[in-house]
């Protein structure tokens, strides 16, 4: 989202970045459609079909057309790649939690696969009274607030010129990812 947002060459009304946020955060998350479809049949996870590279090119097509349909005015400035990184970003993202296998080369192979390691911590049950949910909230932004302060340069220019800012990015993503890589899986 933020390397989405950074990429745009004019600056843009509060307006336009939240629809500009707005829009990639749904499409990073159109591989999680399978949930909803199971939701509303009743039936348990089958093969995740939606966690692929099939699914992410079909997405990536409709969501062009999406844009040059309904939000041109808003989204004519961003890059064609990134209609196609967005919903590939939660393929990786997904990977990177070492828990669920996914066909992630369909229509290709049916073969799943599911990472040996895990980087990040698999959701578990969203409740604002589970620990659990709030230990992988934290980890999550361990590791990715230091990656986002990396990618965009307002930030970057900003941490980067304070050593101290610097060294804190640098212990947080450290221990995120030590935390992270250490959880159970099972």
């Amino acid at each position: 989202m933020g390397i989405t947002i950074s990429s745009q060459k004019n600056k843009k009304s509060l307006r336009q970045s939240i629809i500009l946020m707005l829009f990639f955060i749904v499409l990073a998350s159109t591989p999680d459609i399978d949930y909803l479809i199971n939701y509303i049949r009743g039936v348990g996870m089958p093969i995740r079909y939606t966690h692929s590279i099939g699914f992410v090119f079909l997405v990536g097509i409709f969501s062009l057309l999406f844009r040059n349909i309904l939000l041109k005015k808003y989204l004519h400035e961003t890059p064609v790649i990134l209609f196609f990184l967005a919903p590939f970003s939660h393929l990786v993202l997904d990977a990177l939690v070492g828990v669920h296998a996914n066909p992630y080369f369909f229509p290709l192979s049916s073969q799943e696969f599911v990472f040996p390691f895990g980087i990040l911590p698999s959701s578990g049950r969203i409740n604002i009274h589970n620990f659990y949910f709030w230990r992988n909230i934290f980890i999550e932004i361990a590791i990715f607030l230091p990656i986002l302060v990396a990618f965009v340069p307002s930030l970057r220019k900003y941490f980067f010129q304070y050593k101290v800012l610097k060294l804190m990015l640098i212990i947080l993503f450290i221990v995120g990812v030590s935390i992270g890589i250490n959880l159970d899986r099972t």
